[in-house]
């Protein structure tokens, strides 16, 4: 793994808590989410991951199928143009980024269902750079990818996309007016809402998930973001056009995910949660090694 390379350092550490702070300075592009939790330098400056293990069934056909999701979120630094990973972060354009890898295998039946989204999101101004999504649904493959482009008056996205039913080739998304949420990076974005109020409520606009065989994007459609902040918990709800997803946090900060309940009638659980460097537990039995270590969990 190229990027353990440039964690390896406590200077590389270092970095990380600098650029966090400095970007904490920036404003964010919607006052309804707040870059508190991607920009904390307590929780990333260790440049270790945020590493979720997640019980979930995915509806397939009217019926659910059960699979592990392991979500992690990582700290580190991209070229800004390529964005690229560096193992130098002392690069003087070095961009602070959080990375999202979400991969998942579903049985069904004789065969597997793949998926693999990786999310990539900028901290000078707190938004969504970049998202991908692979994956295999037992009839073919499908590779899907989102950029941001920003000009002086504009900010658009480009998406092109490679499946079994058919291609796109780089095509222009203009971004909508008001805060824009892409469904695949719902599992961290929840976690970025302004919670300062106990209840409260937004207009987003929601594009859809990349994870289906279709070649084409969709569009954005309205949604709307709700929250009530309770004794231990924060709920969340997304009301859009396909119905209602739901989600509970953890009250305090880190706002973890303990639950997602999607309007289609898959739901994830939150099993385990650590904060380790993975690029060290590859080797067999190391997953079991670092689930018994209690100095890598996230306190229940």
């Amino acid at each position: 793994m190229r990027l353990s390379v440039a964690y390896s350092s406590d200077h590389a550490h270092a970095l990380i808590a600098l650029a966090l702070i400095l970007c904490s300075h920036i404003n964010t592009a919607s006052a309804q989410f707040v870059a508190g939790f991607m920009q904390n330098a307590s929780y990333w400056h260790d440049g270790k991951s945020e590493i979720d293990f997640y019980n979930a069934e995915f509806v397939r056909d009217g019926q659910p199928h059960q699979c592990e999701v392991l979500l992690t979120l990582t700290p580190g630094f991209v070229d800004p143009t390529s964005l690229a990973p560096l193992d130098n972060p002392k690069q003087p354009d070095a961009l602070p980024v959080i990375r999202m890898n979400e991969n998942a295998t579903l049985p069904r039946g004789i065969f597997a269902e793949q998926r693999s989204v990786n999310i990539l999101w900028r901290l000078d101004f707190t938004a969504l750079a970049r998202i991908s999504a692979v994956g295999t649904d037992g009839l073919g493959n499908l590779a899907k990818i989102i950029y941001e482009t920003r000009e002086t008056n504009k900010i658009s996205w480009c998406y092109s996309s490679d499946t079994y039913r058919g291609t796109v080739n780089g095509q222009e998304i203009v971004n909508p007016n008001g805060p824009v949420v892409f469904y695949d990076e719902l599992p961290l974005r929840v976690r970025t809402i302004d919670f300062s109020k106990t209840a409260g409520e937004f207009d987003v606009q929601l594009a859809p998930t990349l994870v289906t065989p279709s070649k084409e994007f969709g569009e954005f459609k309205s949604a709307k973001f709700s929250w009530k902040t309770g004794d231990r918990a924060i709920e969340v709800s997304l009301r859009h056009e396909g119905g209602m997803d739901r989600f509970v946090l953890d009250r305090d900060f880190p706002f973890l995910l303990r639950e997602w309940s999607a309007a289609d009638g898959s739901r994830w659980k939150l099993k385990n949660s650590l904060k380790a460097e993975y690029w060290n537990y590859g080797k067999n039995g190391d997953r079991e090694r670092a689930l018994r270590d209690p100095m890598l969990r996230h306190p229940d």
